[in-house]
């Protein structure tokens, strides 16, 4: 079958004089004349690479390459995992490469079974379609404050750096079953799929492999036979999951760009192919794969994991994504700093030695929050909410009442949280309530049993005005055998100021049952209390 190629295999013989910043201060320390590679592998973003690393880095150096990174909609919103294959991308573009951020809004009606013993829960094709909008856009924005990051610490992207937003049901949407077959299927074989981990752990160990389970890894091979050949696509950056379909990516790409792609309808040969009608050595499809996120312990983040920091800020806000961060333990937020923002190596090592000197101010925490919130929602915001976590880390009485009187009016919202650091409660759930109880309908604890272990465990904490001083100055108090009687003791204007561990701080605004209804907000427990009242 004659193929048609598209000009943008041009992409494959970019010259030199079009790849940017190899080996500039602040990438790192990794020498003078250091390539792209070099920085990407000393800040750890490097699992392993799926063909020559030699061959690799000449390309990145002699050319642009085009890579890509693929992230199915399975959820509403990226979360701080998918971040790592981005920032790879993020480094590239800014060394002006081509770089293709892939939404799978048709994989995700299949589900990876990447890593999983288990198949992944049934969902209803309306929910993917809004995910994959709804994700598709956040990566935009999330291009954009990138982007404006990157330009921060001298990152500017070179003239023929390009960055694309691709989605694949654009293309599997409108593919033909026997011509899928004719040119996929000759070239895989079913040993090798048989093979491999994923497969044979799940059917040995897991519930079964379904048929759509077992062809994912053709569907994701031929998303990148479509970017290889329309958009020029080399290299495919996954996560360590990843490393065997990104393989069958490359043994298919390669297949059909020597078996069907040898001449388009004019009979000119691709760029690709070599007078053997063998793919050529310098445009071979390649893979990179990053590590998994995982804290000094071992323990994963994501989705799965059902630990996941979400990006969205309507499921995890500015406000906690940066006291998330914040909490991030000593020995884990040197890799996050080189992870997760375009901090200069040198820069890094100097925070790292102030901090420890000091490790009670958590400066190195401090930057890495900044840093990633200015990253995914902006410099402004970013300001806004270290400034809002060092005010309630030692705060005063005026300083929430000027918070206070500057609330947002939540009137027509279905929540009780009016931002993540205060929260609106009625007063009945408060005054005279247990402090257990308190922390449950506050959110903070997700039942009154978990409220009542916290605080067991010594764990939560509520502010009270410091009498020695001006009035003005609050003192964190630890709970333990207060009566629901001491509660109002506690409630100053209106407020009650609670502290979980040493950095999460809630605001509990207290408000009038009445008003509390006629703002339609919600509380858990509240339409059980009313049951029980009425």
């Amino acid at each position: 079958m004659a193929m048609r190629f598209s000009s943008a295999t041009s992409a494959f013989i970019t010259p030199q004089r079009h790849v940017q910043r190899q080996g500039v201060d602040g990438d790192g320390d990794v020498g003078a004349g250091a390539g792209v590679l070099a920085v990407l592998e000393e800040r750890g973003y490097v699992n392993q690479i799926a063909g020559d690393r030699t061959t690799l880095d000449r390309l990145l150096r002699a050319r642009r390459v085009a890579f890509y990174a693929g992230i199915d909609p399975t959820a509403p919103s990226l979360h701080l995992g998918h971040l790592l294959p981005l920032m790879v991308l993020f480094w590239l573009y800014h060394h002006g490469h081509h770089v293709v951020s892939l939404v799978g809004g048709a994989t995700a009606r299949v589900g990876d079974p990447s890593g999983r013993l288990t198949s992944r829960t049934r969902t209803a094709a309306s929910v993917h379609e809004t995910n994959s909008r709804t994700m598709s856009a956040q990566l935009s924005a999330l291009w954009e404050t990138a982007t404006q990051y990157g330009h921060r610490h001298g990152h500017e992207a070179g003239p023929n750096g390009k960055k694309q937003l691709l989605d694949n049901a654009a293309w599997l949407g409108q593919l033909n079953i026997l011509d899928f077959l004719g040119r996929m299927g000759n070239g895989m074989r079913l040993g090798a799929m048989l093979g491999r981990d994923t497969v044979r752990n799940k059917m040995e160990r897991g519930d079964g492999m379904s048929f759509s389970e077992f062809t994912y890894p053709l569907l994701q091979a031929w998303d990148w036979w479509h970017m290889f050949l329309v958009h020029g696509v080399q290299v495919q950056i996954g996560g360590s999951d990843q490393y065997g379909n990104i393989i069958a990516g490359m043994d298919a790409v390669k297949h059909i760009a020597q078996n069907y792609g040898s001449e388009d309808k004019e009979g000119r040969r691709p760029e690709w192919l070599d007078g053997e009608s063998k793919v050529k050595d310098d445009m071979m499809p390649m893979g990179l794969t990053v590590p998994l996120l995982t804290t000094a312990s071992g323990e994963k983040f994501g989705k799965s994991a059902g630990n996941a920091i979400w990006l969205d800020r309507s499921l995890t806000s500015a406000f906690d994504l940066y006291g998330l961060l914040l909490r991030s333990p000593d020995e884990d937020v040197e890799r996050y700093l080189k992870l997760f923002t375009f901090l200069p190596i040198h820069e890094i090592a100097s925070v790292m030695a102030e901090h420890t000197k000091e490790p009670g101010t958590r400066k190195a925490q401090h930057l890495l929050a900044s840093e990633v919130l200015e990253l995914v929602h902006g410099r402004e915001e970013a300001m806004n909410t270290r400034e809002k976590h060092q005010a309630l880390r030692a705060p005063s009485l005026s300083a929430l009442r000027g918070q206070n009187e500057l609330r947002p009016n939540t009137q027509g919202t279905d929540s009780a949280s009016a931002g993540a650091e205060r929260t609106f409660l009625p007063s009945s759930l408060v005054l005279n309530t247990p402090f257990s109880r308190i922390l449950y309908h506050a959110r903070i604890a997700p039942t009154k049993s978990e409220g009542a272990r916290m605080i067991a465990k010594g764990g939560v904490y509520a502010a009270a005005v410091d009498k020695s001083g001006d009035g003005n100055r609050l003192d964190f108090v630890q709970l333990r055998d207060q009566k629901p009687s001491d509660v109002a003791a506690f409630a100053m204007d209106g407020m009650l100021v609670l502290r979980v561990g040493k950095w999460k701080v809630r605001v509990v605004d207290i408000v009038e049952d009445a008003e509390f209804d006629a703002r339609k907000l919600d509380a858990p427990g509240w339409e059980e209390w009313k049951a029980i009242r009425s």
